[in-house]
């Protein structure tokens, strides 16, 4: 090649982050210096459903983007910009994560396409709002919590712990639930089923859909987030997750716990490596037909500790997935991140 081949590092912004973007004054500042041992050009591109024309012309002119932005940014979700990276996708550059492979893995629905995989379990998908209005209180009539999550979104937005107040809801016309909401400093509230029902109707608007799981306490364990870059294994996060659990009569809302960063070597984590790598991972490729190499560069699955077996293993109940902005990770995973990208920008340019 006569140039050095170059990669633009995506995440959201305004004009000013725009405008005074470096390769050093951002969170990504390790990432960059990273793809500097290739002589790999990485340059910021900051980006806003406001100016997407100007920065599709600068990915245009890129062999490859790694994006970070979440689902909902500031209130707007990703179709301006995924219809965007499907465009600059088409022309040949390598773009990751690919929008096609977001709705595949990176939406609640997933939990319900691989519920018969080791790590479901009792999981339901609601495809209108009919159906949780009818299938949900059949679900929550044993006196059980439910987890139900809106089908795309992040920071616990939309996510909510629902139960009857008492055993007879079912029994009764409208029955009062107790609620709460998995965003941070949310308070437990009780109110009328109506009420709730016609509180989710947003999360089905255009292809929306809602996942019923059973709830399942993190307690006493927390929750492991299994970091990967394609199909390996490349560190782990331990964390204490606060979100769904009741604070004490008359406290404040519960406040998370900071995650705790491993590498892929944590002895502790060797069997659900060894499971990620050897059996889960393939099994949801074949489930959602991907191919390896269509994997992200980084994603993350986030898992509660399940019963132990017979012999005292550990199971692991997955919760979600998260493929469009998993950052920040361990530093165990950066040098494969990086390494894996370029990659796929050489063969890109084959």
């Amino acid at each position: 090649m006569s140039r050095n081949p170059r990669i633009a590092i995506l995440w959201h912004g305004d004009r000013e982050s725009r405008n005074h973007a470096t390769a050093k004054n951002n969170k990504f500042s390790k990432i960059f210096e990273e793809f500097q041992q290739y002589n790999i050009i990485a340059e910021p591109a900051v980006y806003n459903d406001e100016f997407v024309d100007e920065v599709q012309l600068q990915l245009s002119q890129v062999d490859g983007v790694l994006v970070w932005v979440n689902p909902i940014e500031g209130g707007r979700n990703r179709s301006i910009l995924d219809e965007m990276l499907r465009d600059v996708a088409s022309s040949g550059n390598f773009v990751s994560t690919h929008p096609y492979v977001i709705l595949k893995m990176g939406t609640k629905e997933v939990l319900f396409q691989t519920r018969e995989m080791e790590w479901g379990g009792d999981i339901h998908l609601y495809k209108n709002i009919q159906e949780l209005r009818e299938q949900l209180p059949v679900r929550l009539a044993d006196g059980s919590s439910r987890v139900l999550k809106q089908n795309r979104g992040n920071g616990g937005n939309g996510v909510w712990r629902v139960e009857f107040v008492d055993g007879t809801g079912v029994q009764r016309t409208d029955p009062i639930i107790r609620v709460l909401h998995a965003l941070r400093n949310s308070t437990e509230k009780e109110m009328l089923f109506s009420e709730f029902i016609n509180q989710c109707e947003a999360y089905f608007a255009g292809t929306g859909l809602m996942i019923d799981q059973s709830f399942q306490s993190p307690l006493p364990d927390g929750m492991v987030r299994c970091y990967m870059t394609h199909n390996e294994v490349v560190g782990f996060g331990h964390q204490y997750v606060t979100a769904l659990l009741r604070p004490q009569s008359g406290s404040e809302p519960l406040q998370p716990q900071p995650r705790i960063y491993h590498p892929e070597s944590k002895p502790e984590f060797q069997s659900l490596k060894t499971k990620m790598e050897s059996e889960w991972i393939p099994q949801l490729l074949q489930l959602l037909d991907i191919e390896t190499k269509s994997l992200p560069i980084i994603w993350d699955a986030d898992f509660l500790y399940g019963p132990k077996t017979s012999s005292g293993e550990d199971t692991y109940v997955l919760c979600e997935m998260n493929v469009s902005s998993v950052h920040p990770f361990p530093d165990s995973a950066l040098p494969k991140l990086v390494k894996n990208a370029v990659a796929m920008i050489t063969n890109s340019q084959k």
